[in-house]
């Protein structure tokens, strides 16, 4: 995985039907559509390849160019 930016990851989750739960400090969590899965979110401008894995676990296909 690579480095992303934070409205990339954010746009694939509510194309995935994730919706935001709560903004806690400098983490907005998100919820699966099911609400059985979350993920948090940095509001950083990009977010590391270790974040980028954990949101793509709970995305049904890996979006192009996360890889």
């Amino acid at each position: 995985m690579k480095e992303i930016k934070r409205k990339e990851a954010e746009a694939e989750l509510t194309k995935a039907g994730w919706s935001i739960i709560r903004q806690t400090g400098k983490h907005d969590v998100w919820a699966s559509p099911d609400g059985a899965a979350t993920v948090a979110v940095p509001r950083h401008k990009t977010i590391s390849p270790g974040v980028v894995r954990q949101i793509a676990k709970g995305l049904p296909t890996t979006p192009r160019g996360w890889q």
